[in-house]
């Protein structure tokens, strides 16, 4: 691997944080259609999973009961290289009993691929029995076609509603179809760092969408959408029906470089059996979590809609569910341990903390990484009363906060030795402020795992949870701090692959995805440091604008100076650069000897900059948690690896420009 491209994928494990951020997202997401809509080439694999859900009628005290009805998976393979070149490949697949109710057969569809070179014939990609056949197609007809396709299949996909076939986009001005955007956590993305907004559709409808921090490019979205059953489909027992469709988006080059070849219909893609297992998509229940959808949560319905509106469609109750640990635990935890829960908040979000004595004297246990961005927090009990903060210390070696107060309350003790109290196995219950919903909730798990610093459990907590008490059921003790989840894409080597040693892979093996869930243990602290909020946060921001110049480097390094020129340093060197580079018009010694002037001007900025955030006097920012993007460490080596690929462009110019001129990414 080149050191261009690994100085651009740092990472391989997919880390979830436990922060909501609560910013803003309208930025964010009109600098993600401006990315769409500018691009003159873009290619993407696009990958959906369409869930029709049947929900029981909501009982109190219960867990929502869903049924899933039928699944439709998707697949498109889209390149365009405006204003007329063009080629799209999909692939459907469908399970479930009820097919008629989604209007699709349960037969697996093959491949229909569609392609128009520029300034060519449009052709049309279809089998007929085991015959693949390619006939001509009037432009007009290519274009219906295609948009439809898009539509029919993504339901007017977010990303991919900038690239119909004809060149319009769909009526209306707001980006990509969202509206009340909020931005509730960082998380990477196979390896890159993005932003998980919450936002609704125009319909109403709620939406998480991930958007890739340095290319503004949308990798990940979920929308869920009501459904109305036609009448003859009705069953005589009330209900609700909702889609949730779920889609990645694999690949992206905006811009992308193609060959007038890439744009012809050959051979279609080989047909696989599409399935959630093989796409990498999460469990059912995963994503209704992860979609927070609940029977009470209905999205706003529109005036038409409501003229239009049938009767609430009956259902029939659904086949018994496994019991989940929620359901078996009930409320685990006594009156008096709930008493010890707080809830905290401040400027950079929600989370939780517990009262508790640490050498007799009283403390809220809370994640070091929470007091990040707060100038001040909150802390309340239960009953809505304030807790005073006398002091402020942090675990030296992990994420770990303890604030102290003038009285505590509650009984949530602390082991005093994981490893010999607790075994793998163990229940175990996190209470807190799961998704900053203002409330305590309940996650049941077990022990996975037990290490030196950290507990992990299958308890599946989520933001808003940072800081939550880990109990173990069985001593009734505090075995860690809820802190961080991460998610890995497990490859699984296949039987064939293994027979058939060096064979070319024709088609991407399967992979599964592994979810974990991690604590820090309390009682592996050695010591604990004084914490100055103000100085905490003043480092916070610094560490904040280091990292935002090197997303500025290298949106230069990728040729986005669009992305580049919006950070301060850098807006006047590039507009200078490009205003030389239009002079030095089609002399390519001129033009290499401008770029080797801008790689010795930024890559004197990124050195600096380095030299800057190894000097001066802070703490050690979030310890040693190496999972969170903000880390010194990670944003040190990450910086060195960009002025490793400024050297190289420095030195060779020519390099650059050819690929900058190709549009090679």
């Amino acid at each position: 691997m080149n050191l261009f491209r690994f100085s651009l994928s740092l990472c391989l494990i997919v880390v979830t944080s436990c922060v909501a951020i609560g910013q803003d997202a309208k930025p964010i997401l009109e600098a993600a259609a401006k990315a769409y809509a500018n691009t003159p080439s873009f290619a993407v694999q696009v990958d959906s999973r369409t869930l029709h859900l049947m929900f029981a009628p909501e009982v109190e005290g219960e867990l929502p009961r869903y049924d899933v009805r039928a699944t439709e998976f998707y697949r498109a393979q889209l390149r365009v290289k405006r204003p007329e070149a063009y080629w799209l490949a999909v692939q459907r697949n469908f399970e479930g009993t009820l097919s008629s109710s989604v209007g699709h057969n349960t037969a697996p569809n093959t491949w229909s691929v569609m392609g128009r070179a520029e300034l060519g014939q449009a052709k049309q990609g279809v089998h007929v029995g085991t015959r693949y056949l390619v006939q001509d197609m009037p432009s007009e007809q290519f274009n219906r076609l295609a948009t439809t396709r898009l539509g029919a299949g993504l339901m007017e996909d977010m990303v991919l509603r900038h690239f119909r076939a004809d060149g319009s986009l769909p009526e209306g001005t707001i980006p990509l179809g969202l509206v009340e955007g909020d931005v509730i956590g960082r998380e990477h993305v196979d390896g890159r760092p993005a932003y998980r907004i919450a936002a609704k559709t125009l319909d109403g409808g709620p939406a998480i969408v991930w958007v890739d921090q340095q290319s503004s490019l949308i990798v990940r979205t979920i929308v869920q959408r009501p459904v109305d059953e036609p009448q003859h489909l009705r069953r005589p027992t009330p209900g609700r029906r909702l889609m949730v469709v779920e889609t990645v988006y694999k690949n992206q080059q905006a811009p992308a470089a193609f060959l007038s070849a890439d744009f012809l219909v050959g051979n279609p893609p080989p047909a696989e059996t599409l399935n959630a297992a093989k796409l990498g998509f999460v469990s059912v229940a995963e994503l209704v979590k992860l979609a927070d959808i609940a029977p009470g949560a209905q999205p706003a319905t529109t005036q038409a809609q409501a003229t239009a509106a049938p009767p609430p469609e009956p259902i029939t109750a659904p086949p018994a569910q496994e019991e989940t640990p929620e359901a078996i635990v009930g409320q685990a935890l006594s009156y008096e341990q709930m008493s010890g829960i707080v809830l905290i908040d401040g400027e950079g979000g929600t989370a939780t903390g517990f009262m508790t004595k640490i050498r007799d004297v009283d403390f809220v246990v809370t994640n070091l990484h929470v007091l990040v961005g707060n100038r001040k927090i909150s802390i309340k009990t239960l009953r809505g009363e304030e807790v005073p903060v006398q002091g402020i210390f942090g675990a030296v070696g992990g994420d770990i906060a303890i604030i102290r107060i003038p009285k505590g309350e509650g009984d949530l003790r602390l082991a005093s030795d994981v490893f010999q109290t607790s075994k793998i196995g163990d229940k175990v219950v996190v209470v807190g402020n799961r998704r900053g919903g203002g409330v305590a909730t309940q996650t049941s798990g077990s022990i996975k795992g037990i290490g030196p610093k950290l507990i992990e459990v299958d308890a599946n907590f989520q933001s808003g949870n940072s800081g939550s008490p880990i109990v173990n059921l069985a001593t009734n003790e505090v075995v860690g701090v809820a802190t961080y989840s991460e998610t890995r894409q497990v490859e699984v080597e296949s039987t064939e692959a293994a027979q058939r040693p060096g064979m070319r892979r024709v088609t991407p093996p399967p992979v599964k995805v592994d979810k974990r869930w991690f604590g820090f243990r309390l009682d592996g602290v050695s010591r604990w440091e004084a914490i100055d909020l103000g100085r905490w946060n003043a480092q916070a921001e610094r560490i904040d604008k280091f990292r935002e110049t090197s997303e500025a480097l290298v949106a230069v390094i990728k040729f986005d100076f669009a992305s580049a020129r919006q950070h301060p340093r850098l807006t006047s060197i590039i507009d200078n650069f490009e205003s030389r580079y239009r002079a030095a018009g089609k002399s390519s010694l001129n033009a290499a000897t401008e770029v080797k002037d801008l790689f010795r001007v930024i890559r004197s900025i990124s050195e600096d900059g380095v030299r800057e955030l190894t000097t001066g006097d802070y703490y050690d920012y979030y310890r040693t948690c190496d999972y969170w993007e903000n880390s010194i460490p990670s944003q040190l080596d990450y910086r060195k690896r960009i002025v490793e690929v400024l050297k190289k462009y420095e030195s060779n110019s020519s390099l650059y420009l050819s690929r900058m001129r190709s549009g090679e990414r």
